[in-house]
């Protein structure tokens, strides 16, 4: 019966179901944090980004005019790249008068979608 004992053991840990540290059964492995749900600041600040997109950007975003990205592409962007690009990348001309604030704003908005 002592040899059986090892064993059984040996066949729990191969299959995953024994720790050799503890010889307890392994952790549940911990679930993925849900999202945080954005706070009313940042609720604002969509609000902010959505307005100024749909004023200067929507036209050949929205309906994505040939070679434009849509704005479900441009939500998978990099942050620091949209931020630039409307500072001063292609699209500069079209958030000229954007202020630091404004392309915060639009850049949550996209990243929002």
């Amino acid at each position: 019966m002592r040899i059986a004992l090892p064993l059984m053991l040996a066949a729990l840990f191969a299959a995953g179901l024994v720790s050799t540290a503890t010889g307890q059964a392994p952790a549940a492995p911990a679930s993925p944090a849900a999202p945080a749900l954005p706070s009313a600041a940042d609720k604002a600040l969509i609000a902010r980004g959505e307005a100024l997109f749909d004023q200067h950007c929507a036209g050949c975003h929205a309906p994505a005019i040939e070679g434009a990205p849509t704005r479900a592409d441009l939500s998978t962007f990099d942050p620091q790249f949209i931020t630039e690009t409307l500072k001063t990348g292609e699209m500069q001309p079209m958030a000229k008068d954007f202020s630091d604030a404004d392309i915060a704003a639009v850049t949550k908005f996209l990243l929002s979608y």
